[in-house]
């Protein structure tokens, strides 16, 4: 069933989810591929919380966090026989997609007894033999797996506590973003209760390695503006030069929240010669402009990819015109 509640998407229930959890005794949870806090959090908290409460059951984790987040110390197993998938629930948190899902060649073979889909994008999907769980109007995935512990009473370890904070402060902003609401608070509230060593995370988070400040410094040099938009542009080249992969190079925060620039966008070229966009906003609609060059994402934060760097202007017009249409709307309050 698919309906909107308040502007937002809700597909399915945590009640459904719950029972899916509870019915079989092997699941192999899944991450998206560029892995975020969000997917990693929820991929590795979820696991936590059905080995605590479900020891009988047996779970397994694919992918790589690709030394992301180290602080968690997350680990990954091997994909089980062709002979367990066939008995197993396959879980899909933070990501719809089979494109968007890190070892997705597992989910081609459709040898999963059922899936399960648990995201916040109001997107649609293309996964086999799959109930849906997704809400919209919620922060994170991982806050959706922090209300099945809650809600279920479960037994919450506290490194599944620090995988699901992890996502929710990652993916709110640390709770800055708009869908954070009183649920989130008190979801992380819940997870204090619980044993949570957020002190560990949020050092964890904000550890700066003098590498990452030459990648800051490289953006914030690249920085233009046209109209009301900031952006900046990273390429293959210089990502090299400064030793890392173009997924370590994402960081369309660095030039954020510029009085006057509402809008703002990280142009980043990718191992196959495409482009990568993150577009973020502190109110235009950005997933209005990622859609429409074939990606989504959420209102204020969403992504696309382009073939090559000859679209840029093209992108940047877009997203003035989507400023254009917001303050048109009267929502531009922000100080000049």
């Amino acid at each position: 069933m698919r309906g909107k509640i308040m502007g937002h998407m809700k597909i399915g229930s945590l009640k459904e989810a719950t029972k899916l959890i509870k019915k079989y005794d092997s699941i192999v949870i899944f991450h998206h591929i560029r892995p975020d806090g969000d997917c990693l959090g929820s991929q590795a908290g979820l696991a936590e919380l059905i080995r605590a409460n479900f020891p009988e059951k047996k779970v397994y984790t694919v992918g790589d966090n690709e030394g992301m987040f180290p602080f968690l110390n997350l680990k990954y197993d091997k994909c089980p026989s062709d002979n367990v998938l066939k008995k197993s629930l396959g879980i899909i948190p933070d990501a719809n997609g089979k494109e968007r899902i890190q070892c997705r060649e597992i989910l081609d073979k459709n040898l999963f007894a059922e899936t399960l889909r648990i995201d916040h994008h109001p997107n649609g999907d293309d996964l086999d033999k799959c109930t849906r769980w997704v809400e919209s109007d919620r922060i994170a995935a991982t806050e959706m797996v922090a209300d099945l512990a809650y809600t279920n009473k479960w037994k919450v370890t506290k490194r599944a506590a620090n995988c699901i904070f992890t996502g929710i402060v990652t993916d709110s902003g640390s709770f800055r973003y708009g869908d954070t609401n009183a649920r989130t608070h008190l979801l992380a509230s819940y997870l204090y209760e619980q044993g949570l060593e957020a002190d560990k995370i949020f050092l964890g988070l904000a550890a700066t390695p003098l590498d990452d400040l030459k990648i800051n410094q490289t953006l914030l040099n690249n920085l233009k503006t046209v109209g009301k938009v900031a952006y900046t542009t990273i390429d293959l080249k210089t990502t090299k030069a400064l030793g890392k992969k173009p997924n370590q190079v994402v960081r369309v925060n660095t030039i954020g929240n510029i009085i006057g620039y509402p809008f703002w966008v990280q142009f980043n070229e990718e191992e196959n010669g495409n482009v990568r966009i993150e577009f973020r906003s502190s109110g235009p609609c950005v997933r209005n402009v990622a859609v429409k060059w074939g990606g989504g994402g959420h209102e204020r934060a969403s992504g696309a990819v382009i073939k090559s760097w000859k679209d840029l202007d093209a992108v940047i017009k877009d997203c003035n015109a989507e400023v254009e249409r917001w303050e048109r709307e009267g929502n531009d309050n922000q100080e000049k």
